[in-house]
């Protein structure tokens, strides 16, 4: 087990080597060197020991507030750091050249699978979308054009508005309207905030398993406030992690009005929403694809672009075959 989420409101205690976590009353038990990766979604109570037991076995614990947002993390001491890839990957980053030729992979990597996504639907004889995969390809071509990190992700925000403007021809529930983030708006967009969110967290704990420096980012303006690295390599899995798994929900009819909590324009997903919606994106996280789970893919991205950072090799982004 790489992942356990915690969606609803729990005691975790730290027993010997095992985590205890109390919900309603009832005690569940993990071995704590099965785990990994711990998210907390929902209130919760823990213990510096836990924490302790959380640093001597590698445990990342990442802590979701009320509105679904990754607002900090327990990380353990990195057991493997290294100067000498921090320092190429500065070097790398303030040769505005070769920033440039990362970021430009990344967007074309996240191009290249909202595409991917459309034509799905068009091989299966949805011509609506034809429009807004002919526009998201020519932007893409593009792309060689942008001069600096901020034109470039102009142009992905203008792919964005083709490809969410083809949603509600794949499904009348998928109509998202103006993408509304901060706090979302309606359902969709409450389910594209949340997994967002999530795929960050995910994407961040295996980047944590590379030598690179989380706040060198080269598409997303680094900062010393987040792990914006994390951002940038989200960008060519949401597509396939997110969404697919959004049009998912809207193909089977699985979405239930009992997911969200509505008031005032704000759409927030309840505590079984939060369950629902965690459960079905670790599944879909460890569903394998041409061989390995979409969890080893982001990791074996993260090392493609450590490989890059010290001269071994080229990165190309992850890219689903269309």
């Amino acid at each position: 087990m790489e992942t356990l989420v915690v969606s609803a409101k729990a005691i975790l205690k730290q027993r010997e080597n095992t985590l205890h976590i109390g919900i309603d009353g009832k005690i569940a038990i993990f071995p704590i060197e099965k785990i990994r990766h711990l998210i907390l979604l929902a209130e919760g109570t823990l213990t510096t020991k836990l924490l302790n037991l959380c640093g001597k076995y590698g445990v990342r614990v990442s802590i979701f507030d009320y509105y679904g947002y990754c607002k900090g993390c327990f990380e353990p001491l990195a057991g493997n750091p290294s100067g000498k890839v921090k320092l190429a990957q500065a070097k790398l980053l303030l040769n505005d050249g070769d920033r440039m030729s990362v970021a430009r992979q990344i967007v074309h990597g996240a191009g290249h699978n909202m595409r991917a996504n459309l034509l799905y639907y068009r091989y299966r004889g949805l011509a609506q979308v034809d429009q807004a995969i002919q526009a998201i390809g020519k932007i893409e071509n593009s792309l060689h054009t942008c001069v600096d990190t901020a034109s470039l992700m102009g142009k992905e925000g203008n792919m964005h508005q083709y490809y969410y403007g083809a949603w509600r021809h794949i499904n009348p529930a998928l109509t998202l309207g103006k993408r509304v983030r901060r706090p979302p708006d309606n359902p969709v967009n409450c389910l594209l905030s949340f997994l967002n969110q999530m795929t960050y967290t995910v994407v961040k704990h295996e980047i944590a398993k590379t030598h690179l420096e989380q706040t060198f980012s080269f598409l997303h303006a680094p900062s010393s406030s987040r792990a914006s690295l994390s951002l940038d390599l989200a960008e060519p899995f949401k597509p396939v992690l997110v969404d697919g798994l959004i049009f998912r929900f809207a193909r089977k009819g699985s979405i239930k009005e009992n997911w969200f909590r509505q008031h005032d324009r704000v759409c927030l997903l309840s505590e079984t929403g939060r369950r629902h919606v965690s459960e079905k994106f670790i599944r879909r996280l460890e569903k394998k694809w041409h061989g390995r789970s979409y969890r080893e893919w982001i990791y074996r991205e993260a090392v493609n672009l450590e490989r890059h950072v010290l001269g071994a090799a080229g990165y190309q982004p992850f890219q689903r075959r269309a």
